[in-house]
């Protein structure tokens, strides 16, 4: 079912921080529990898997003129949820990724973002700004769609403005705005090259020689962590004998500061 184009959802314009943000929700829930899991796009045109079997609304009671609706296809909830009933785990699905997405907006807003716990719903009415979220998981494409809905959207923008406007910038909830004491704080800094899962009995046939295969390829970037949250991307170097990264990407000071606590 197409949607109807609009300026506020293109990719560079009005709103695309709301689309990143839930991508950005996805990875952070979805990437801790599967190493080989990644977002490939954000897209706001038409889906035609917008009839999909299961919806789930979410609502904001802070924010009354709206809430969102989340689809998750056939295919998606059999890879997310498994073949049985997956009403359950698609429930706890949904709901941490309301609870990741509501941090990252309200570090956008400077307003705090809460839903309710989701409950199925029907299709939604309204696909103005809708977008659709594909990942890859285990070498296969799945999407799922987010269709909030237009008066939420423009609650979230007008906080949005008001906070840039004011200049004070948009600090996560709960993070102190001085963090002046904290920068002599020593933090444990690791780089990760790659993960894998293995089963107990290959893990006991583990010897001096052994391979064990990762999930990254040779030409990836490396992941630095602070407190198990991804901060930075690099590539490895060597620097006077020893191992070092030379960064190439780095997350949001956001994301940053909020790997501290």
């Amino acid at each position: 079912m197409p949607r109807s184009e609009t300026a506020s959802w293109k990719s560079e314009g009005l709103g695309h921080w709301l689309t990143v943000a839930w991508a950005d929700a996805l990875q952070r829930v979805m990437g801790s529990a599967a190493g080989d899991f990644q977002v490939a796009s954000v897209d706001p045109g038409a889906w035609n898997e917008w009839l999909a079997p299961f919806w789930y609304r979410l609502e904001p009671p802070a924010f009354p003129n709206g809430g969102i609706s989340v689809g998750i296809p056939e295919p998606t909830s059999r890879a997310t949820g498994g073949d049985a009933d997956p009403s359950g785990a698609l429930l706890e699905l949904v709901n941490r990724l309301a609870a990741a997405a509501g941090e990252i907006i309200s570090a956008r807003i400077g307003k705090q973002v809460r839903f309710s716990a989701a409950q199925p719903c029907e299709f939604p009415s309204n696909l103005e700004n809708a977008f659709q979220i594909a990942f890859l998981l285990e070498g296969s494409t799945y999407v799922l769609g987010v269709a909030p809905d237009p008066g939420l959207v423009r609650d979230w923008e007008a906080e949005a403005e008001l906070l840039e406007a004011s200049g004070q910038g948009a600090t996560p909830p709960g993070i102190p705005g001085n963090l002046d004491l904290l920068l002599e704080v020593e933090l444990p800094l690791c780089v990760t090259f790659g993960r894998t899962q293995l089963p107990l009995k290959d893990v006991l046939k583990l010897s001096s020689g052994s391979i064990v295969e990762l999930n990254r390829l040779v030409n990836e970037p490396v992941e630095v962590l602070i407190n198990n949250c991804v901060i930075a991307r690099g590539e490895v170097v060597v620097v006077d004998g020893n191992y070092g990264i030379r960064v190439t990407e780095i997350v949001s000071r956001q994301e940053r500061i909020r790997s501290i606590f």
